[in-house]
């Protein structure tokens, strides 16, 4: 139909994706996105892609993959393979068997325990401890207390001197986990009898208490003694995020293997909406092993792995182990695979605690000394230099955290993925690398096998080849023999012929002989 006169027709879908690519092409220099017509009816892959803005794609990945040449005329790829893999299956008239069977509940009803009241058995003495304090806290306290071989005073002297030969830092923990309260405190501090008739807990709540600021004391002896296990663990951890955005930002392989994964989708969904974008979202990672060839034998990430392995001529033959299992199997990504599978154990809530803790346990504690310094009870000068090693150590560390955020949130950007905790973002990455590396060893065994089964049917053929030749031979052997026997046999029939002939001969020689000589008799005996 004609439109009214004075209204501007409006573009259509492909018009404005159209005005969309030359705007992204000219503003970022890349090239022009694909058009595949594949000659057969191929599955969609619904991935998750990007915008067709400038501001999108500027300064990601897909930027740098958009600048470069197509794929498929840097990549020996066999359209027809890939067709024949990904085309779309015929409907199956068949009826798709459902599980109707539903899951089984179990239900346990578990059994309610009986409470049993244990009776608290009382030890009688002669002389009865006096107890001021509640007797389910007191027994937990005595328990705890009967772990240490020192005295009160013993245990008081080691952590004013903060001597960690004397006592651990588990010891400093128990010490902390019984330490009493202000109300405690001010119990056994109220009582003012003979100090030597109150209990063993009571006693040693009136010896903590004697000695102002002692549990402010022991938290510092705590972080002293602290201090050199969590330090490593938060810089071995921080070091762990930074390596893992600087390979992810700088690999080139992971940029091949983007740019085979956008060949595909390009390919799937040509003639399609899905098809014109200039890249995908890193959610849609996983659907690459998600979307089964027609023969649902392999997925897009086989096909995928297979044609990085073509051009990189990865496919080579490896020994097995008995179970058919690759020996060495070193991936293309296991570099990336390492350091993302380190960086995903990393919590980003747990290192900015203990980065907190750090700051505050530090600066209680540079107060503590100069506090201290007033009372008869200075710190030791020991702790005086581990404050200042410790403020040098707490301030890279802080520094490397910094580092991490900045480079954290250009790696997200390069990516085009929001930000989010740390632990989320590299779990997808591991996730993916882990998947590509089964993948590859997949490959990698089914290639090993079948060259595996070739050289057991060359052996076998030449095996075959052999027994022929050997079974020819004897036949060959075995005609000789016949023929000179066979001669033999003629040459013997032969001589008993001549000899019988010669017998003949002779008798009836000998016979005439004598019928003459008999006719002669006859003749004289007539005259």
């Amino acid at each position: 139909s004609m439109a009214a006169p004075g209204k501007t027709r409006r573009m259509t879908a492909a018009e404005r994706r159209r005005a969309k690519i030359l705007e992204v092409v000219s503003e970022l220099e890349v090239l022009p996105i694909t058009d595949y017509k594949p000659s057969k009816k191929l599955m969609r892959f619904h991935w998750e892609t990007l915008d067709l803005d400038p501001k999108t794609i500027k300064d990601t990945i897909w930027h740098d993959i958009g600048q470069l040449e197509p794929f498929d005329s840097e990549v020996d790829i066999d359209r027809k393979t890939f067709e024949n893999l990904f085309h779309e299956r015929l409907k199956s008239s068949r009826k798709r068997r459902g599980n109707n069977s539903g899951k089984d509940e179990a239900q346990g009803d578990e059994g309610g325990s009986g409470r049993g009241s244990s009776k608290s058995r009382r030890k009688r003495e002669k002389v009865k401890p006096i107890a001021l304090i509640e007797s389910r806290r007191s027994y937990n306290v005595d328990i705890t207390l009967s772990r240490f071989k020192q005295s009160h005073a013993e245990l008081v002297e080691a952590v004013l001197a903060m001597d960690e030969s004397r006592i651990g830092l588990e010891g400093v923990m128990r010490l902390i986990s019984v330490f009493p309260t202000q109300d405690e405190r001010k119990q056994v501090s109220s009582y003012t009898g003979n100090p030597s008739r109150l209990g063993s807990v009571e006693q040693f709540f009136l010896t903590m208490a004697s000695i102002a600021g002692l549990r402010t004391r022991l938290r510092n002896f705590r972080f002293y003694l602290e201090f050199s296990q969590i330090v490593p663990k938060i810089e071995h951890a921080l070091k762990s995020i930074l390596r893992s955005c600087h390979k992810l930002l700088t690999s080139k392989r992971l940029q091949f293997i983007f740019r085979a994964m956008l060949f595909c989708g390009w390919y799937l969904n040509s003639g399609t909406a899905k098809a014109v974008t200039y890249g995908f979202t890193l959610s849609s990672l996983t659907r690459f092993k998600a979307l089964k060839s027609t023969d649902r034998k392999s997925t897009l990430l086989h096909y995928v792995v297979n044609t990085v392995n073509s051009h990189f001529h990865l496919n080579k033959e490896e020994p097995l182990r008995n179970d058919g299992s690759m020996i060495n199997s070193k991936g293309y990504l296991d570099e990336l695979r390492t350091e993302t599978r380190a960086a995903c154990r990393v919590e980003m809530g747990w290192i900015e605690s203990e980065i907190k803790h750090l700051f505050e346990s530090l600066a209680l504690l540079k107060v503590c000394i100069r506090e201290a310094e007033k009372t008869a009870h200075p710190y030791p000068q020991k702790i005086t230099k581990f404050c200042e090693y410790a403020e040098e150590r707490y301030d890279a560390i802080n520094d490397d955290f910094k580092k991490c955020h900045r480079e954290f949130s250009i790696a997200c950007a390069y990516f085009r993925e929001r930000e989010k905790p740390w632990e989320e973002f590299f779990s997808l990455w591991s996730g993916f690398f882990s998947e590509y590396h089964r993948v590859e060893t997949e490959v990698a065994n089914t290639i090993a096998n079948r060259k595996r089964m070739e050289r057991r049917e060359e052996a076998r053929r030449r095996d075959l080849k052999a027994r022929a030749a050997r079974r020819a031979g004897r036949r060959a052997r075995a005609g000789e023999r016949g023929v000179s026997a066979s001669g033999k046999a003629k040459s013997n029939q032969g001589s008993r012929k001549r000899i019988g002939s010669r017998k003949g001969s002779g008798l009836k020689t000998s016979l005439s002989e004598d019928i003459g000589s008999r006719l002669l008799d006859e003749a004289f005996a007539a005259l």
